[in-house]
Formats: structure tokens, C-alpha cells, sequence
């Protein structure tokens, strides 16, 4: 509940302050699919919603999002596991096009894995560790899509060493 109480906290204050003029806060939905033994070994495609904030100043641009993501079930030796994730991200971004930029972000996920045993147990298991997602975003006026792959440090679910993940995000700065 602490958790949700900070995002939401964190939310709020930059509304607040998206007065700036360089500053733009908006909304994002991803589509994701899990790469390597994350693919192999856990979850199925996932989905997903994203708080974005932007600062802009000439060529560069510090980029924050605070981002939900549930990848859906998947049977493993008759176990279905599903994932929901919960991050907060903090990076920069160069223009390398007047509409094209290439950055990586950094961020903190809060990670359960769910394993349903089929006719019988379901158990969590929570997790918090690091990641690092390079990017390539293109903005036309309000709307910016972006390609991120994002590296999660360490085992992060049944022992995947380095998991990770391709997401596509769309969304719109207001």
C-alpha cells in the first residue's frame, strides 16, 4: 500500500508542476513480449499502461515514467505462471532526428510472479530488482512511440538468468 501511495504522490506533484514550459506529462499503453529465458521459461505476452514525464532542453531530453505491466499466463509442467510488474524509470534521451531520439532509462521494478499449480496451490512470489532499457522514440506533434528493451538485473523469476523484454509503447503528451 506504501507503494502505491508514493506513486501516486509522485504522480500528482508532477502534474503539478507541468506548468514549466519545458516540461510535458502524459499517458502511454505498451504491448510487451518477453525476450530470452524469460520467454522460455515464465510468462506469456504482456500488456500495460505508463505515467511519462518529459523534460526538454536543446538536443536532450530527461525522461521519467512510472509503468504497470501483467504478462499474461503461461503453462509450464503443469504450473501456469503470469507476471504483474510495477516500475518507476529515470533517463535521457539525444536527438538524432528532429523527430527520431535513442536513450536508455534506468529503473527500480517491483516484480510478483504468480505460479497457479493446476488443481491445486497459487502462490506469489515478490521480487524488486534493477534494470536498464535501452530505446528509440519517434514524437510527431502530441504522440510519441517508442521500441525499449528492457535488461532486468539477476534471476528475477524461476531462476532466468537476466531476464528481459521487447515493449512497444504508445502514447500522448498533454
Amino acid at each position: 500500500m506504501k507503494k502505491f501511495q508514493y506513486i501516486i504522490f509522485l504522480i500528482v506533484f508532477l502534474v503539478s508542476v507541468s506548468n514549466a514550459q519545458s516540461l510535458e506529462t502524459g499517458i502511454g499503453v505498451s504491448l510487451t513480449t518477453p525476450a530470452g529465458n524469460l520467454s522460455k521459461n515464465s510468462v506469456g505476452t504482456g500488456y500495460g499502461g505508463t505515467f511519462m514525464v518529459k523534460i526538454g532542453v536543446p538536443i536532450l531530453d530527461i525522461t521519467g515514467s512510472i509503468e504497470y505491466i501483467r504478462f499474461s499466463e503461461k503453462e509450464v509442467a503443469d504450473i501456469k505462471w503470469s507476471s504483474d510488474m510495477w516500475s518507476v524509470n529515470a533517463g535521457a534521451r539525444i536527438s538524432v532526428l528532429p523527430f527520431l531520439s535513442a536513450g536508455a532509462e534506468i529503473g527500480n521494478y517491483w516484480i510478483t510472479v504468480t505460479g497457479d499449480i493446476i488443481g491445486g496451490d497459487k502462490r506469489d512470489f515478490p521480487f524488486t530488482k534493477f534494470a536498464i532499457t535501452p530505446l528509440i522514440a519517434a514524437q510527431f506533434g502530441v504522440f510519441e512511440a517508442s521500441l525499449r528493451y528492457a535488461i532486468i538485473s539477476d534471476a528475477a523469476t524461476r531462476g532466468a538468468k537476466h531476464p528481459s523484454f521487447i515493449s512497444i509503447r504508445a502514447g500522448i503528451y498533454f
